[in-house]
């Protein structure tokens, strides 16, 4: 222990060096480069009074460009440097491997942290997604190996060491080699758990560093029990990748959908604590509304999918089956919109349907994507026409010399014609923009009736939905997107979809199709698949089957104590396939309590404080957003009350579970309710109930 201490040290004082010099430099740069920027900026001298002055001026403005990427570069390269050893310094590392590399030299040890560092060439730590990393990660000693660039590099891995460590202080070390460490992860689980999550660098599983490294897959599942570092694993899958794939993408090449902006700030923190960038983060409803008008709210729609019943209308818009219809070659009449200006019409009905009339036979993208050219076409030899007309230029000669030189930039002449009908021109363009707009956006295509009239045709009744929701917005983007146009959006090169399950099969048919060349990660839990909207991941492997989608299952929950952990174990229906299995201690029994009335409710919720503290928070869960309303006078500092379906995704140390009787947790949507409300809980769960308990609840063992 001694020698690693005194390695520790030593790591330490090269990283607080590293952080001086760095620290100076980036001072000593932001003075002297600002003043010596100044001072060059003051010597170019702007001349263009001749060929040759240009040429000079112009070389020195290039000149001086250099010099100013140049300074910024070197800024923000040490800023990056000095940002990587800061995140180092509370823990400089926590593994270490020594590696025989078969070359009859001696093995060599390799210390692995949450960034890389090296000090005079030498490097002092590496990068856990560092190639080398894999074989701390790999979970084994003796004959291995690693990648690098597509390369296998055989090597034996002689020892491997996990450290726990506090600034230049080594807390203790263990030597394993088949998994991590428990005395290593049981201390990283008992660490007081903050609101935001924290990254697992240092306690990554083997089935976990799997789907981090998966370097292959076009889409990924994973199906994870709750509390099993699901979430956490792919938001780290991110971080490697951006790590190994610096040329080919950046943060803004990603995407992550999450359910809920509670859950994205619940998350926001993992990826900047390894020093990555956060990806762009949607919610499905956010998405939808970048593609076109959702009028639904995310509280709307929450309410809607937790709803027990689902109308037929509803199940028909969520279906492949309408998906695939919609693909068809359809035969379906155009519905058209005049576009209009202040009660007068620009461009009719009758015009837009004659246009129509007289594109070519074809399929009906084809033919109404071939009117939306011709009708741009039209509309700008209508404004060069309108621009030439004399009562136009007039106008402009109307104006006054100062409205001239706000809008257009400069006086006019009456004598040039040309420079005229040229402003003219672009004073029409900006007077009739939302005609432009319009036609580049299909305004003028009634998409409603005509999707409405392709459902009934289908369906063989009427469509009743009135407002767009996310599902109808779903089925109507997929029906532009085929027989339209191809939906307008960013490409991403990578998706992460968490809690994919609460995703109909339709929202997935679309993302795959607005999608297709991005690699996917599709993060959730069938038990907790309690949303009407649900897929579950057997429908999801036949939905990317032609992407041969690699399947993976997390089976051990590190979130909870043993008791709670084995609580929400037996109510998984299929504990063949999905059998949990818990990581932390026991911790405290599980405690059930009947009530009568708010007010023996009340006692039970003073008790429960008593038990955890006066300072400690208590969280209800409900199992609908009624109840949670109904409870919310109980609401303080000390106490929040959350319906399961906002609670979903975030954890919390204390939980109680209001009225789990049989009568609110008959069906089998009900115990998947229980399952995701009880494995919110990390420390202690009572379990209250109001009449019959309901018939899953294991009281013998109290």
């Amino acid at each position: 222990m001694e020698n690693e201490a005194q390695h520790l040290q030593m790591v330490y004082q090269q990283l607080l060096a590293a952080k001086g010099e760095l620290s100076q430099l980036i001072q000593e740069k932001s003075q002297s480069g600002r003043a010596s920027l100044q001072e060059m900026a003051g010597e170019v001298r702007v001349n263009f009074d001749s060929y040759l002055d240009n040429l000079d001026t112009f070389s020195a403005i290039e000149s001086l460009n250099r010099q100013i990427d140049q300074y910024n570069l070197q800024l923000a390269s040490a800023t990056e440097t000095l940002a990587q050893v800061q995140r180092l310094l509370p823990a400089p590392y926590f593994g270490k491997i020594t590696v025989d590399f078969l070359d009859g030299q001696a093995p060599e040890a390799f210390y692995i942290g949450i960034n890389g560092f090296t000090r005079d060439n030498e490097a002092l730590i590496h990068d856990w997604r560092s190639p080398i990393a894999e074989l701390f990660y790999n979970n084994e000693l003796g004959s291995s190996s690693y990648q690098v660039r597509g390369q296998v590099i055989p090597v034996e891995t002689k020892q491997r060491r996990q450290l726990l460590t506090d600034h230049d202080r080594l807390l203790n070390y263990f030597d394993t080699g088949t998994t991590i460490q428990d005395e290593v992860l049981l201390a990283a689980l008992a660490e007081d758990r903050s609101r935001e999550m924290q990254d697992i660098t240092a306690t990554i599983q083997t089935e976990q560093n799997q789907i981090i490294r998966d370097h292959d897959a076009q889409v990924l599942l994973v199906n994870g029990v709750a509390g099993s570092g699901k979430t956490s694993t792919v938001l780290q899958r991110i971080a490697y990748l951006l790590y190994q794939n610096r040329e080919r993408y950046t943060p803004e090449d990603m995407l992550i959908l999450s359910p809920n902006q509670r859950f994205a700030h619940y998350i926001a923190g993992v990826l900047p604590a390894l020093g990555e960038a956060n990806p762009p983060t949607l919610t499905l409803l956010e998405l939808l509304q970048t593609l076109g008008h959702v009028e639904e709210s995310e509280e709307e729609y929450f309410l809607r999918i937790s709803q027990e019943a689902v109308s037929e209308e509803t199940a028909v818009l969520r279906s492949v089956a309408l998906m695939e219809y919609l693909e068809r070659d359809l035969d379906f009449a155009p519905q058209f919109l005049p576009i209009t200006k202040k009660g007068k019409t620009i461009l009719s009905k009758e015009y837009l349907q004659q246009i129509f009339a007289q594109t070519p036979a074809g399929p009906f993208a084809q033919r109404i994507q071939g009117m939306k050219q011709r009708l741009v076409q039209e509309w700008e030899r209508r404004l060069i026409k309108d621009s030439r007309k004399e009562r136009v230029q007039q106008q402009l000669l109307d104006l006054t010399e100062a409205q001239q030189e706000k809008l257009l930039g400069k006086v006019l002449s009456e004598t040039d014609e040309e420079q005229l009908a040229s402003f003219a021109l672009t004073l029409l363009r900006r007077k009739y923009a939302f005609v432009s707009k319009a036609l580049a956006t299909y305004a003028w295509l009634d998409e409603a009736a005509m999707f409405a009239q392709v459902y009934q045709e289908y369906q063989g009744v009427p469509l009743q939905a009135g407002t767009m929701t996310v599902d109808l917005a779903v089925a109507r983007g997929y029906f532009h997107q085929v027989q339209i146009e191809p939906l307008k959006h960013r490409d991403y090169q990578v998706i992460l979809v968490d809690e994919v399950q609460d995703y109909s099969p339709a929202a997935l048919y679309l993302l795959k199709a607005l999608y297709p060349k991005s690699r996917f990660t599709l993060v959730g839990d069938d038990n907790q698949a309690i949303f009407n909207s649900h897929t579950l991941f057997g429908t999801m492997q036949e939905l990317f089957k032609e992407k041969q989608p690699r399947y993976y299952a997390l089976t051990k929950s590190y979130r909870t104590t043993g008791n709670i952990t084995a609580f929400f174990a037996s109510l998984v229906a299929d504990k063949m396939t999905m059998e949990i299995l818990p990581v932390r201690p026991a911790g405290s029994p599980v405690v059930y309590r009947e009530f009568q009335d708010p007010a023996s409710f009340a006692k039970i919720l003073q008790d429960f404080q008593k038990v955890i503290g006066p300072a400690e928070q208590l969280t209800v869960i409900t199992k609908t957003q009624a109840e949670a309303e109904k409870l919310q006078h109980f609401a303080s500092s000390q106490v929040s009350v959350y319906p399961v379906a906002l609670a979903k995704g975030l954890e919390f140390p204390h939980v109680l579970l209001y009225d789990v009787s049989e009568e609110n947790y008959h069906s089998e949507r009900g115990v998947r309710l229980l399952y995701t409300a009880a494995s919110r809980s990390t420390k202690e769960l009572w379990i209250t109930y109001q009449g019959t308990p309901a018939a899953v609840l294991p009281l013998h063992q109290q």
